[in-house]
């Protein structure tokens, strides 16, 4: 059984990291613009908030993002938040360091991961998918609290891990690549979040 929990764990762990949502486009546009620290500090904001959401769903707290109201609710907020960040990105013109492989030295840690976590957690399809998947491993026969928790460990770990990858890698690209193309990348990353914010608006009222 102990098998059979990491095996579940890494399978969901690797699909909610190949999932494509507002903080994936968020700790791209991060890591290739204020460098790798600073995408590392989103990446445990997200890290954060999908702990949070993980025990709010075993412990059946979730019940309340479930209520219609609440939902509309959050659902608000988040879009407004996501319009906010996108348009951040898409009017910030600030110049990108010119020299190659320079790391950005003033890194606001807290600020991204507060950040991270509010835009994780804010987000409605976020707390539905871990409550799906609470209920999936809870649900399963034979096992016990420790077995539940060590699924829930490595799945969440494999998810931190692969957003640290993302940002690494994401940082190093940007360094290869000339400062137009890095603006137009900051751009595109700046619709999507303004869009996504959209829909989640439009959905909740409509």
């Amino acid at each position: 059984m102990i098998l059979q929990a990491i095996l579940e764990g890494l399978f969901w762990g690797g699909s909610f990291a190949l999932s494509i949502g507002p903080s994936l486009f968020s700790l791209l546009e991060t890591s290739s613009k204020r460098g790798f620290k600073s995408g590392l500090a989103l990446a445990f904001g997200i890290f954060l908030s999908d702990i949070f959401c993980v025990v709010l769903a075993y412990v059946g707290v979730a019940q309340l993002f479930n209520d219609s109201k609440n939902k509309t609710y959050i659902s608000l907020l988040g879009g407004a938040i996501l319009i906010g960040f996108g348009l951040f990105s898409i009017l910030h013109k600030k110049k990108i360091e010119e020299e190659k492989g320079l790391e950005i030295q003033a890194v606001n840690a807290p600020l991204y991961i507060v950040k991270g976590f509010f835009l994780n957690v804010l987000n409605p399809a976020v707390i539905l998918l871990w409550i799906i998947y609470v209920g999936k491993i809870s649900s399963n026969v034979g096992y016990t609290p420790n077995l539940i928790i060590l699924s829930f460990i490595i799945t969440l770990g494999f998810v931190f891990f692969t957003d640290v990858l993302k940002a690494y890698y994401s940082n190093k690209i940007s360094q290869r690549l000339s400062h137009t193309v890095l603006r137009k990348f900051n751009l595109l990353l700046g619709v999507i979040l303004v869009i996504t914010g959209m829909v989640f608006i439009y959905k909740a009222l409509f």
